[in-house]
């Protein structure tokens, strides 16, 4: 059964670099803004993208808002690091004799995985933050994972962590993170993908491992780049035959042809992409249009995500 992704407070997205994660956070991100979420868009340690496609600038490691009820921010190493240590030790002082002296600095800098556990910090920190009067400081948080490898790496990391330090301070806070990873009520996976040979093959072993390992629940597969069905089989046939007949002095028709027969090759050699992954992924899936266009505004995320909200209601449909 489909889940509804927008009862969750911590839904990543994740999957291979170049597959379009950030666009589907974006339009996430705005679906869930218009029905009166509260949501933050959390790049980790990147080049942003969020703020861009709101016609804003990056923000760096600071919440901005970028639609009214949809924020952004990109979380750094050092900056969560002493937004944590001055959580703990609570005072300026103490956090620079604790964090800023050459040692532990360097300590910090030869431990794996420690940067990328502050940025996993940061995220599952702002699913605890709260408002003034108590409630959730966020409705909905969208992670916009690092590409496979690192992803995985990312949210194996509390694991990891809990293999070596079992007690104390840091594996409470390392376990709580486990907890919300792992936590049904409250988190999301959903893997993205183009229907191209390598991100196909990549999101088969990144399905496995979350199903697998990681025991995270899983959400939607996110078919990114679709091109469109232009003609029925026997209008394509009336495209090559064409194709054969015409003279080489009609040049206009003939480029408007070759480029219609290649429109229609691009999109045959999707659709085999697309059947393996409904033979051999069983996810929840929503497809997602190629856009041909020059750059991604407000304009490209918005008709991302009125085509997410028809999909998704009618996966929704389907359930029920």
């Amino acid at each position: 059964m489909a889940p509804n992704l927008f009862e969750k407070r911590f839904v990543i997205v994740a999957g291979k670099g170049g597959v379009g994660k950030s666009v589907v956070c974006a339009a996430l991100g705005l679906v869930a803004a218009r029905r009166g979420l509260r949501t933050c868009i959390a790049e980790l340690n990147t080049r942003e993208k969020a703020p861009l496609f709101f016609g804003k600038p990056p923000s760096g490691y600071a919440y901005q808002e970028i639609y009214p009820n949809l924020f952004s921010i990109n979380i750094l190493p050092d900056p969560a690091l002493r937004e944590y240590g001055l959580m703990k030790l609570r005072f300026e002082r103490v956090y620079k004799l604790v964090f800023e002296n050459e040692a532990m600095k360097r300590l910090l800098k030869v431990i794996p995985g420690m940067n990328e556990l502050f940025l996993l910090g940061k995220a599952f920190n702002m699913e605890r933050e709260k408002r003034r009067d108590g409630r959730p400081l966020w409705d909905l948080i969208i992670v916009d994972a690092p590409a496979t490898g690192h992803g995985v790496s990312l949210l194996r990391l509390p694991d990891t962590i809990l293999k070596v330090a079992d007690a104390g301070p840091m594996a409470e806070e390392v376990g709580a993170m486990r907890d919300l990873l792992l936590d049904p009520r409250r988190t999301l996976v959903n893997l993205v993908t183009l229907p191209e040979e390598m991100p196909v093959r990549e999101t088969f072993e990144l399905a496995n491992q979350l199903e697998g390992q990681l025991r995270m629940p899983k959400g939607f597969l996110f078919v990114n780049g679709i091109w469109p069905e232009l003609l029925s089989e026997t209008d394509q046939g009336l495209v090559t035959a064409l194709d054969a007949v015409l003279p080489p002095s009609e040049v206009r028709a003939r480029a408007g042809v070759e480029g219609l027969a290649q429109m229609l090759e691009r999109r045959r050699f999707q659709e085999a992409h697309l059947t393996e992954l409904a033979d051999h992924m069983p996810w929840p899936r929503v497809e997602l249009p190629y856009l041909f266009r020059e750059r991604f505004d407000l304009s490209a995320i918005t008709l991302l995500a009125d085509t997410l909200v028809s999909q998704l209601q009618a996966l929704e449909g389907k359930a029920a």
